[in-house]
């Protein structure tokens, strides 16, 4: 499995408070970015910290800023942005055009937050500034003289003022006097790194799952289905939904309640958001046996006459997840809110879903010490159901060219 690095720096308001938090490329541990195109580097940040890490544990409860590129400021992935949280940062190097201002605009009627970074005031039309909300000024970019004049002119607009790259006291008082709200340097705070693994995705996977997603004719029952029979769209969507940002008071255990509460639109902002990174496929041995497990634990739970029989399909698809990230599940569990009837199977092997997958694991295993009976099943009929379950993983897989 590969890591995941996520660089923050603090941003701080008047009264030394931190208020957010930039967040840096970074490809390793030593707090340097190695040079890779800016669209690589900011689809990285972005899948690190909504699909791998987790918004919550990048920052808190406090908001983050994004520096975002042109192809990714008009991408629809970009709406599966919490517009409380974000905040998105125009590149001072962006090409200015309508296409980019239509796009802005439209981010801001759906209130998202834009600042401007490394911005220069000059004479002559700004439209940029009309969209802004924060506008952040490198201090290292100006001579003496020159912060002043440009402190002035922007506060004739409706900006906050951001001062960057604030090397020592003599700068941050000089700021504080000019009227900037928010303060961010190696004077107040140098970058840290947030690490993590990263679970990865299947490209062909995403690629048709986006095509299912923009069919007028699509239903959801086919989504709920397509999605719950790939481990790694299962776990981010579990992940995106378990989030802080909608702050729901019992944790969604299942792909179909996931599937309901969100809806098309907000699956379709979230799996572009997936798209937005060069996904390496995972191998298909792995997912097949993810496959086989889930459909077993499903029918066993439908002939024992159990309703939850989707909980059921999570506890077989995510009993793969310590294979996969290479991480222990208790530390998996932690980071992906569950219910306690899924915790207690995946974690003990315990209730009806522990017993569902103990079960599968003995087909699985050829173990003869293992029990290979479930409730009041037979041997017999849990060894048909195996071997349906075997079947029908093998036919996805052919389907899904895993």
């Amino acid at each position: 499995m590969s890591e995941v690095f996520v660089g923050r720096q603090p941003i701080y308001d008047r009264e030394m408070r931190v208020r957010a938090y930039e967040l840096l490329f970074r490809s390793s541990m030593e707090n340097r970015a190695s040079f890779v195109d800016g669209d690589e580097a900011t689809s990285e940040v972005i899948h690190g910290t909504f699909l791998d890490l987790g918004l919550d544990r990048i920052a808190g409860d406090k908001t983050v800023f994004i520096n975002l590129t042109r192809n990714l400021l008009m991408s629809e992935g970009i709406l599966a942005f919490p517009q409380d949280r974000v905040v998105l940062e125009v590149l001072e190097d962006v090409r200015i055009d309508d296409d980019l201002l239509a796009a802005l605009r439209l981010l801001s009627q759906k209130g998202y937050r834009i600042a401007l970074d490394d911005f220069v005031y000059r004479e002559g039309p700004q439209p940029l500034l009309a969209l802004a909300n924060i506008v952040k000024v490198d201090l290292g970019q100006l001579k003496n003289g020159e912060l002043e004049a440009q402190a002035r002119e922007l506060q004739k607009h409706r900006v906050r003022l951001l001062a960057e790259k604030v090397e020592d006291r003599e700068q941050y008082n000089l700021c504080r006097e000019l009227g900037f709200e928010y303060f961010q340097g190696y004077y107040l705070c140098r970058p840290n790194v947030v690490r993590g693994r990263r679970i990865t995705t299947n490209r062909l996977t995403v690629i048709q799952l986006i095509q299912k997603l923009h069919r007028p004719e699509l239903d959801l029952r086919d989504l709920e289905e397509y999605i719950a029979n790939d481990v790694s769209l299962s776990y981010h969507l579990l992940r995106f939904i378990n989030s802080a940002y909608y702050g729901l008071s019992k944790p969604v255990s299942s792909i179909h309640r996931a599937v309901v509460y969100l809806g098309r639109d907000a699956i379709r902002h979230w799996v572009t958001l997936l798209a937005l990174r060069s996904l390496n496929n995972q191998h298909g041995d792995v997912l097949v046996n993810a496959l086989i497990r889930a459909r077993m634990c499903q029918l066993l739970a439908e002939s024992s006459n159990f309703m939850q029989y989707d909980s059921f399909f999570t506890v077989g698809l995510f009993s793969t997840l310590e294979q996969v990230l290479q991480t222990p599940m208790e530390q998996i569990l932690s980071e992906l809110p569950m219910s306690e009837e899924v915790n207690a199977a995946l974690l003990r092997g315990e209730g009806a879903m522990g017993e569902a997958l103990s079960c599968t694991l003995a087909f699985e295993q050829d173990s003869p010490e293992k029990s290979r009976h479930f409730r009041s099943l037979s041997h017999v009929r849990t060894g048909r159901l195996y071997l349906s379950a075997i079947a029908w993983a093998n036919e996805l897989k052919e389907e899904m060219g895993i």
